[in-house]
């Protein structure tokens, strides 16, 4: 008795370390309920390392410790050792579902798949009413290449919960991975023969077909589909899809059109498709009225949908009607104006469509809705600028650069290069491209140094930037400036960017200037058919090449040039002047 006596009170070591790790655990899962990883982390690790042999610690912190980075650098090793901390628990209470499948899972996805079967195994034969953990079964089967086993599985889901699309591509994956394609049209068949009123099984029939390479099968499965359901817009998308294969192009077009027509397909992938059908339009230069048509239809559909009226105005703007694409926008925005996107192509139609003030009111609308983004402050700059309101232009303009660094000069050649250190790429990039657009603004004010001024500082920040290169060329051949860094910056340019056709008109008329006439020939026809493929090239462009033209003793082919420039520009009087007197006059 005196002995027992003397132990009352007494504590051991081991239990003493159980509590304080049992301490640290339940705080660590108050931790994690509330959201507070770092800390549950903490706590979870404590727990482990007070007492290694307490299981509940050692897997939460195992769990916890595949996600930080910086405590295993996540190598395999160590990614291994946390996967062995959470091993104990899941032997130890082993019909744990939710921790077995979680380890089971992880094992798996590190190469250890044979671990992840032998938990999986043993999770089926203790709770084998409980049938998905069957399909991870087949999964992790088909990880190790025991297709057989997989196929088993699934076999057994089949039996308990029936035949299903789902189960069947599965089981047809599987034996295609076999190489037993045989089996996989027998699988299915039995789809089809479980109700074969079904179209969605034909279609899944034919992709099966198109698979393995049976071309004829796979137009027979998708017809059949589209004859039990004529109004399947699957059936007909999987048509098309397989014309475009083939290269069917009419077929391709007719069958994304009735599919776009059907009411049973989903508004997002109808607006993917319809996207896609009508850049194959404007791609192939085809009649619009077949996508004007198509709108007519899904706005019927879907009257109040503001991303159909934002694809709508895309299209529009993409036609080049950019007065249908601000009035399509518009309604967008008025049911949706919390959506920055829409705001920001509404201002770039207006631009587009030369409406600099009305794109001022659309910044200041905006303002009310949205957060102001510094995309649309340069847009608003660009707005400004077309709209002759220089000193608004230049405000908006400095103070986007001052946001990246305070003290830099507005309208003067930054001469201290100290302002480039420290700068991020991208901030270089951004400054490189405000002071270009603030060059532009100059420019059009008539105020030359400046703008020269700002083209100097954005090729400061970015020397590489052929917007700036093309412009400050043009602007200086325009001028009587220094031809030969006109020149310099105009082969920098076309060097960066080989297939403008701006700036192969720019190197054109550099050289023009230079009187080097046969060169400036080569460049400017290059830019007229690289426009010519892209659409309709600015009147400018003619006006050049006429010149050009002229001074290589072609007048003939100068004066259809001309003629062509003055049908794009009626009023301009120098055109009016060339063509009617059939000679070259200088500004």
């Amino acid at each position: 008795m005196a002995l027992v006596s003397g132990m009352v009170g007494y504590a051991s070591p081991r239990s003493t370390d159980r509590q304080k790790a049992r301490y640290y655990y339940l705080e660590g899962a108050r931790c994690q309920a509330m959201n507070q990883m770092p800390e549950a982390y903490e706590y979870y690790k404590k727990a482990y390392f007070t007492d290694p042999t307490y299981e509940e610690a050692a897997s939460a912190y195992g769990m916890n410790r595949l996600l930080v980075p910086t405590d295993s650098m996540q190598s395999q090793g160590e990614l291994l050792k946390s996967l062995s901390l959470m091993r104990p628990y899941v032997d130890l209470y082993p019909a744990d579902m939710s921790e077995a499948r979680s380890y089971a899972y992880i094992a798996g996805r590190l190469d250890t798949v044979s671990e992840a079967i032998r938990v999986y195994e043993r999770l089926d034969s203790l709770r084998p009413s409980v049938t998905t953990t069957l399909l991870q079964l087949a999964d992790a089967y088909m990880m190790d290449s025991q297709e057989d086993k997989a196929i088993s599985a699934l076999n057994r889901f089949e039996n308990i919960e029936g035949k299903s699309p789902q189960l069947s591509l599965k089981k047809m994956s599987v034996m295609l991975a076999k190489g037993d394609t045989l089996a996989a049209v027998k699988e299915a068949d039995d789809l089809i023969a479980s109700n074969p009123r079904d179209s969605y099984y034909y279609i899944l029939k034919g992709n099966l077909y198109e698979v393995i390479g049976e071309n004829d099968s796979v137009l027979s499965s998708y017809l059949r589909a589209e004859e039990l359901n004529p109004d399947n817009g699957g059936a007909k998308l999987s048509l098309a899809t397989y014309y475009k294969s083939i290269g069917d192009s009419v077929g391709y077009d007719q069958k994304v059109y009735e599919a776009l027509l059907s009411e049973d397909f989903e508004m997002e992938d109808k607006l993917s498709l319809l996207s896609e059908y009508l850049q194959t339009l404007l791609d192939d230069d085809s009649d619009t009225a077949r996508g004007d048509h198509l709108f007519e239809v899904i706005m019927e559909q879907y009257p109040h949908e503001p991303s159909v009226l934002d694809l709508a105005a895309r299209y529009s703007s993409a036609k080049g009607d950019y007065e249908e694409a601000i009035k399509q926008i518009g309604y967008a925005i008025d049911l949706n104006p919390a959506n920055p996107m829409y705001w920001q192509q509404l201002m770039s139609y207006q631009i587009a469509a030369e409406k600099g003030k009305e794109a001022m009111e659309t910044f200041d609308r905006a303002a009310s809705h949205i957060a102001i983004s510094d995309q649309l402050r340069l847009m608003y700059g660009s707005a400004a600028t077309m709209a002759k309101e220089y000193a608004e232009a230049e405000r908006i303009f400095g103070d986007l650069i001052h946001y990246y660094v305070p003290d830099l000069p507005i309208s003067e050649t930054i001469t201290d290069d100290s302002a480039i250190k420290g700068l991020k790429y991208d901030d270089l990039t951004r400054l490189s491209s405000i002071y270009s657009m603030l060059g532009d603004m100059y420019y059009g004010a008539k105020e030359l140094e400046k703008a020269y001024s700002a083209y100097d500082n954005s090729l400061l920040f970015n020397p590489g930037n052929p917007l700036s290169l093309n412009n400050y060329a043009y602007f200086l051949s325009e001028n009587n400036g220094d031809l030969d860094r006109a020149e310099s910056m105009a082969r920098q340019a076309i060097e960066l960017d080989p297939d403008n056709d701006t700036y192969l008109d720019t190197m054109a008329w550099v050289l023009f200037k230079r009187k080097e006439y046969k060169e400036a020939l080569e460049f400017q026809k290059k830019a007229i058919e690289i426009a010519e493929q892209k659409g309709e090239p600015a009147a400018e462009f003619y006006n050049h090449l006429g010149d050009i033209l002229f001074m290589n003793h072609n007048p003939e082919e100068a004066l259809e040039n001309w003629k062509k420039a003055l049908q794009m520009e009626p009023d301009n009087a120098l055109l009016k002047k060339k063509v009617s007197h059939k000679t070259f006059f200088f500004e």
